[in-house]
């Protein structure tokens, strides 16, 4: 068991998700952070850069054997920061959103999210008991709001899917610690 615990960052982005990866290492957690740019090393911050394609769902496990690998052990916080919306073509017209890329965006919002919280669950079972096993998905106002914008469609889409399973692991797993 590694002496620091690990977070592992999906969608580690120049604004929230670096400052969420820097906020985590300040708090001595060792740092995967995972995005479509990632260089398969080590950052200047030290923190384990992995490349992943989120609109591929597949490309998920591979980065959690990649962290188990570097750092010997599951990750016990997991955020989601990943997100996609497509601007319809036609100004102001919802269904002129081709349904590719409404695919594409809940692979994005939901899908590749989904996988990413089965594999923190099946690589928390292997964590000691006692340790804070956490996963944070990151989101906005489209889960409980709809706002007449058409740009919004698929972000609201998978945020409103994601923001259900997410809510529903929550009540299942909360006697075993897991958040």
């Amino acid at each position: 068991m590694a002496v620091n615990p690990v977070a592992l960052i999906l969608g580690a982005g120049p604004r929230v998700g670096q400052a969420v990866a820097k906020k985590f290492a300040s708090q001595g957690f060792k740092v995967a952070i995972v995005s479509r740019t990632g260089t398969n090393d080590k950052t200047d911050e030290g923190f384990l850069s992995l490349k992943a394609d989120f609109a591929n769902p597949e490309t998920i496990p591979p980065v959690f054997t990649a962290v188990k690998t570097e750092f010997q052990t599951a990750p016990s916080v997991v955020v989601y920061n990943a997100a996609a919306l497509t601007f319809p073509p036609i100004e102001g017209s919802v269904f002129s959103t081709p349904y590719e890329a409404v695919a594409k965006d809940v692979n994005i919002n939901t899908i590749s999210a989904y996988v990413a919280a089965q594999q923190a669950v099946s690589g928390w079972e292997t964590l000691p008991a006692e340790t804070k096993k956490s996963f944070i998905y990151t989101g906005n106002i489209l889960n409980v709001s709809i706002l007449p914008m058409p740009m919004g469609l698929t972000l609201g889409i998978g945020k409103s899917a994601s923001a259900f399973w997410v809510g529903f692991a929550n009540a299942m797993y909360a006697s075993k610690g897991f958040r």
